[in-house]
């Protein structure tokens, strides 16, 4: 019998024969011959263990633009991703940084690109790795609530390596920043266009000592006046303060008008 290879391939690694057949779209009786003729017993039932830990990994994460990856799987109670392999439980985060760094984390492993939940193997830092994108802010002349504003570490774990380092307290009384400023420091940019705040809390000072929301910020540099209600991301993003995709009452509004009109009361 001419068998194909890339049908040996596939029963040699252990693929039943259904299988090979919505792979390769030949008919499962062509591979249970060619598993006859090659005298290998019938696959086992079940899924197929991963072969790999990032095989493991990405049964359960996929891609969600700019880099970012979510996790699709079992969350439990208190947040934590976790998924079995090898007969050991892994966190998505600790699986995520062995993946991206080729060793295990030292000290917890977190997501340093700003997004809630983010599991992406590049976008995670362990201590030592937190310790040194503080080291590079503070060294560049940042301080401290600077850096606490960019990546979630507290203000211990910045004096910490900030007093390690030998750098003087920031000086207070610093030259104010203007809103401008802040936002485009803080915004962080992604690879599909969108605009991420780092935290939950959008608020940015004045120099005049009150403070303005993010997301408000960016639609009056948009439209040229103050948003009516609530402004939220109309991309569907959560966080992202794009000043081309904030939405208040009234676009929303006037967008439910648009596709009822196009559509009907259904849309």
């Amino acid at each position: 019998m001419n068998i194909r290879a890339d049908i040996a391939d596939l029963l040699h690694a252990g693929h039943s024969d259904r299988e090979i057949a919505a792979r390769l779209h030949v008919d499962a009786k062509t591979a249970a011959a060619a598993r006859a003729a090659l005298g290998l017993p019938k696959a086992r039932p079940g899924k197929k263990p991963a072969e790999s830990l990032e095989a493991a990994f990405l049964r359960h994460a996929k891609k969600s633009g700019g880099g970012h990856m979510k996790w699709t799987s079992h969350v439990q109670a208190d947040g934590s991703r976790i998924f079995r392999w090898q007969n050991r439980t892994w966190t998505a985060s600790q699986a995520a940084f062995e993946i991206g760094h080729g060793r295990p984390a030292v000290g917890k492993a977190l997501p340093m690109c700003g997004r809630a939940g983010c599991v992406a193997p590049a976008h995670m830092q362990d201590r030592p790795g937190r310790d040194q994108l503080i080291a590079d802010m503070l060294t560049a002349g940042h301080s401290v609530s600077a850096v606490t504003r960019r990546y979630p570490v507290c203000f211990d774990q910045v004096r910490t390596v900030r007093d390690a380092l030998g750098i003087l307290p920031h000086p207070p009384g610093a030259k104010a920043e203007s809103i401008d400023d802040t936002f485009r420091r803080r915004a962080i940019p992604t690879e599909d266009g969108h605009l991420l705040w780092p935290t939950s809390d959008y608020h940015i000072r004045t120099v005049e000592g009150g403070s303005m929301s993010a997301a408000r910020f960016a639609f009056q540099q948009k439209y040229g006046r103050r948003p009516v209600g609530n402004v939220r991301p109309g991309c569907g993003i959560p966080r992202c303060v794009h000043p081309g995709h904030v939405e208040d009452r009234l676009l929303r509004e006037a967008l439910t008008t648009q596709l009822t009109s196009i559509f009907g009361s259904a849309a």
